[in-house]
């Protein structure tokens, strides 16, 4: 059975997003990156801690080099998304069972024909 990665908070999910975005960073390269397109400035500590909870929570892997560590993800956006929207719907449909699936086929149904021809698509792809 595979894990279900946790759903990420407001600054997990920005921190992520950025690592999703290169293939390894440091706490530091991270943190200037956030900082650059936010008014509100964070603390090195705060990214730091941030970056070691990922870890502990299995969505990162922090590797040393000398006196740095350097962190990469273990899934890719995409994989975290599957994931996550796998782990949810299921929880409806555990919890709602016919009702859940029936507003799905509802929501589904109202699509715009080029839109359920995609998802048709990518559902024969999985």
């Amino acid at each position: 059975m595979t894990m279900t990665p946790p759903q990420l908070h407001s600054l997990e999910r920005e921190v992520m997003e950025e690592l999703w975005d290169r293939d390894t960073a440091t706490v530091r390269e991270i943190l200037e990156a956030l900082n650059a397109r936010s008014e509100k400035s964070r603390a090195y500590t705060t990214v730091m801690t941030i970056m070691r909870r990922l870890d502990d929570k299995g969505m990162l892997v922090r590797e040393r080099e000398q006196r740095t560590d350097i962190y990469r993800t273990t899934l890719s956006r995409d994989d975290y998304a599957q994931a996550r929207a796998r782990a949810q719907i299921g929880a409806l449909v555990d919890e709602f069972g016919d009702v859940a699936l029936l507003h799905f086929a509802r929501q589904v149904d109202a699509l715009d024909p080029e839109r359920r021809a995609a998802l048709e698509r990518l559902a024969h792809k999985q």
